[in-house]
């Protein structure tokens, strides 16, 4: 039964134990209570411990609940612990615990703890003979029930010294425990023994079919599933190597132009959803955490966190290839596989040898910019204008233009369909140097070649790697860029020492005002204190104080009427987390209906004095029932007429124990609640010559039953013939024959003494 503490804080209460739902990486919270109930005591450790990572009760998922597994809602007395395993849904929560942030302990592990675990290779009933499994349940005077050994794989019975009686727990012993000659028990049965293999390896299953691509338009990420079932690993075994999960790159038609951004639409669907007015949201990367969505209103400088991950299939920046899946950056390999080593080499050919192609390049040192032109009309920089960063089509491929300050790069996987001219504008003449590079095929020669490839040599130059921090904390101060000697080889950037560059060239620092507010005096809360009351209500207390800020960013105290605004609170009432408050369920009426499906009800009431449980966990308090003890009852049938004409006579009623709905005769009815099937009654005075009609036995007052025709016309003359009439069950279905045989066998006379 889960309960909420508090808005992050739920615990889970069971019969026999109690744990924190997902608190494994909490200090306070990673604690499992375990009611030692014998044998059953792992099942119990295990239930708990799947609370305490994060696994939510079977039947809260309407797709495993009913079903018998360790996370079921309820222990069932009976149950064979060989069936018990985990569900399916049991896998979902904690996989999503482990992407989750609350799990990022159990990433962290104690060298000394690396080592195989090793499961015992026998059997626990094994271990533990049926006496031994006896004395854990009952006591050390306790043995096995030898009058139920041919019951005892289906349940554990035990004799405790001393009582006349045996007992049970209805837990069936455990698995390997002798039931007879070469025999055991497995799973509930008492079976010949078989050798148990020393290990099974677990194996893969096929992948599974690819979902769906992550985005409509665009690059994006799709992925498949395998199971470690075929076989899955037995005692001893290895799990399967390797990932269960694999993810792809997918291609879809380019996005239209104008479109967001991927990481925008995700801060836009934000905005949309959110009840707070803060404008128009643009994404933002954050350097550290490419993977985190942060987004920032137009106008606003400080970004906000809005989500733990962007959706997979997010570029990690806005000019990378690399993607986000499960809020990971994961390099893409050549081949289209998320994480996958495959690189292309210097010619672009995945996983090659570098041999298809030979390379290009130089150094040129007299330009301030770059620009990009193709013998068409498509170009970059060019006409005295710069460009954003950015994507662009020229030449029949796809250029990427980067900018970072001062730096700047240009670089296209090709091939080009169109001869492209690359132009340096001179300006103050400033020398920053250009590195460029190109490869040809083997089997092509280059247009124009001039140059012959010659060895890497390194190129430095001064960049701006960063922004150092505000000069103050307000008021108005500044920040300067970072100049740092660069090292560029191939294309790889290094920070060296600045005597590595020439300090003629070396660049002024840019400047940026910043911190712009002016300095004030304001409020300052401290931490609120403990609640006073551990249950039910109490205060907190905290301290308050009015503060100046100065321009280095220290606070000293000074009087509050200095302070704008009201005074914050110093106390405030809270109440204590530490009352256990559950459902507390009467036992279940009585089914509503005795012949067929009813209802049955029963109380649940809160057991804290506030009535605070949480309402997700209540339990039922009606549910279905069947019932089918009161189905039979007495039916009646139309009194007869009197069996006499004058006088004292008798009347008679067929009475038969029929079945409500069925209408077939049965034998269930209460013989207490049988109504009579005769009663006495009575005529005018008879006179002196009796009546040849008159019927004085009982049997025969059935003749006055209430008669129209024969129902089996057919059978009913041999129904008369075989003298079968003095039953009233042929007497109903011949009325008229039997009547007719009764008249007849009243007009004869007596026989001769």
């Amino acid at each position: 039964m889960g309960l909420p503490r508090s808005e992050e804080d739920v615990f889970c209460v069971s019969a026999a134990g109690i744990a924190y739902l997902g608190g494994v990486c909490s200090a306070k919270r990673k604690c499992v209570l375990a009611e030692d109930n014998g044998l059953n005591l792992a099942f119990t450790i295990a239930h708990e411990l799947g609370h305490n990572l994060g696994m939510n009760h079977d039947d809260d998922h309407s797709s495993c609940a009913g079903r018998s597994h360790i996370m079921s809602g309820e222990w069932v007395k009976g149950r064979n612990p060989s069936d018990l395993s985990w569900s399916s849904c049991s896998r979902d929560d904690l996989e999503n615990f482990l992407k989750s942030k609350v799990s990022t302990c159990l990433q962290v592990t104690d060298p000394r703890s690396q080592h195989t675990v090793r499961l015992p290779h026998k059997l626990p009933g094994m271990h533990y003979s049926a006496n031994e499994q006896c004395q854990i349940l009952f006591g050390t005077n306790a043995t096995f029930c030898r009058n139920m050994e041919h019951l005892m794989c289906a349940g554990l019975w035990c004799l405790v010294e001393g009582d006349t009686s045996c007992k049970t727990k209805l837990d069936p012993p455990l698995d390997g425990t002798e039931c007879g000659a070469d025999k055991w028990c497995r799973a509930g049965e008492c079976v010949s023994k078989t050798p148990i293999p020393e290990h099974v390896d677990g194996d893969w299953s096929p992948w599974g079919a690819w979902s769906m691509c992550s985005r409509t338009c665009g690059t994006g990420a799709r992925f498949r599933q395998r199971k470690c079932d075929n076989p899955p690993p037995g005692p001893g075994g290895t799990h399967c190597p390797g990932a269960s999960v694999e993810h792809a790159v997918c291609e879809n038609l380019p996005c239209p132009k104008g479109l967001p951004s991927f990481r925008d639409q995700q801060c836009q669907a934000h905005d949309r959803l959110s009840t707070k007015k803060k404008g128009l949201l643009t994404a933002v990367v954050v350097d550290d955490k490419p993977c985190e969505l942060y987004c920032s209103p137009l106008g606003k400088e400080s970004p906000l966190l809005v989500a733990d991950r962007v959706l997979d299939g997010t570029p990690c920046g806005p000019y990378e290839t690399d993607l986000c899946v499960h809020g990971k950056c994961q390099k893409i390999g050549c081949d289209g596989i998320i994480g996958s080593a495959a690189k292309e080499d210097r010619c672009g050919v995945c996983n090659g040898d570098g041999k298809t192609c030979h390379v290009v390049k130089g150094d040129f040192s007299h330009a301030r910019g770059t620009a990009l032109k193709d013998s068409g009309k498509g170009s970059i920089n060019s006409d005295w204008k710069i460009e954003l960063p950015g994507e662009f089509q020229i030449a029949g491929t796809t250029v990427r233009y980067v900018r970072r300050g001062l730096w700047e790069k240009i670089s296209a996987k090709g091939p080009t369909k169109l001869p492209l001219h690359l132009m340096v504008l001179l300006f103050h003449d400033q020398d920053y140097g250009i590195h460029y590079e190109y490869t040809v095929p083997v089997n092509h020669t280059a247009e124009n070649q001039s140059e012959p490839e010659k060895p890497q040599d390194s190129l430095f130059i001064w960049t701006h790697s960063g922004w150092e921090g505000c000069s103050v904390q307000c008021g108005g101060g500044e920040r300067r860029t970072i100049v740092s000697c660069t090292r560029i080889v191939n294309k790889t950037t290094t920070l060296v020492n600045d005597s590595d560059c020439p300090q003629a060239s070396r660049p002024e620092p840019q400047v940026r005002r910043c911190n712009l507010h002016p300095c004030q005096s304001r409020w300052v809360a401290g931490p609120w204190s403990p609640c006073s009351a551990t249950c039910e209500k109490g205060f907190q207390h905290r301290e308050v104080t009015c503060v100046y800020q100065l321009q280095n960013g220290t606070h000293i105290a000074t009087r509050p009427l200095y302070c704008p605004g009201p005074r914050p609170a110093a106390v405030q009432s809270c109440e204590g987390q530490d009352c256990l408050s559950i459902w507390e369920a009467s036992e279940w009426s009585q089914c509503s209906a005795n012949c067929g499906k009813g209802v049955r009800k029963r109380t649940v009431a809160c057991t804290n004095s506030q009535g605070k449980c949480d309402a997700s966990t209540r339990p039922r308090a009606e549910e279905a029932c069947e019932d089918y003890s009161g189905c039979y009852e007495w039916k009646t049938g139309d009194w007869s007429t009197c069996s006499s004409t004058c006088g004292k006579g008798l009347q008679s009623r067929v009475v038969q124990c029929m079945h409500k709905v069925t209408g077939r005769h049965g034998s269930e009815c209460p013989a207490l609640s049988k109504p009579a099937p005769y009663r006495q009654c009575y005529q005018e005075v008879c006179n002196d010559r009796i009546n040849a009609n008159t019927i004085t036995s009982p049997r025969l007052a059935a003749l006055t039953y209430k008669c129209t025709r024969d129902q089996w016309t057919v059978y009913c003359r041999v129904i008369r013939e075989k003298n079968l009439c003095q039953d009233m069950r042929w007497y109903q279905r011949c009325c008229q024959t039997c009547r007719d045989f009764y008249a007849n066998k009243m007009r004869q006379p007596p026989p001769s003494s």
